[in-house]
């Protein structure tokens, strides 16, 4: 029988538009910890940058039985200034089964944001 781990470690790279774009949803069953969301700007201008989650909802056996989730800002416009690199998650946060990061920037191509999170079997049912 194949074991599953309790925890592991993802990267996700991803280059930004300007809309507001799902960069990663927690799988079914699972929660996540972002350690980190480093936002580095390949430009010499200054690019702003907004990041928020959501809860996408989720289906399980066929019916919706996880709720939707409003859309939250967790950083609003926030400048990165050209050639520069900024975290854009300080401490943690947690994401719970089907919540989405998401995050846009104001120039299009501008920004790559390299995401590292801690997945972990969701075992609070």
């Amino acid at each position: 029988m194949a074991e599953i781990p309790l925890n592991f470690f993802v990267r996700k790279v991803y280059p930004l538009t300007t809309s507001l774009s799902a960069l990663y949803t927690t799988p079914f069953n699972r929660a996540a910890i972002i350690l980190a969301a480093y936002a580095t700007n390949n430009t010499s201008s200054d690019v702003t940058v907004t990041v928020g989650f959501s809860g996408v909802g989720g289906d399980i056996g066929g019916q919706q039985t996880v709720e939707t989730k409003p859309y939250y800002n967790y950083a609003k416009d926030l400048m990165i200034a050209g050639n520069d690199t900024t975290n854009l998650v300080p401490s943690k946060m947690v994401l719970e089964q089907f919540d989405t990061f998401i995050a846009s920037c104001n120039t299009p191509d501008a920004i790559v944001i390299n995401i590292a999170l801690l997945e972990t079997l969701n075992n609070t049912e």
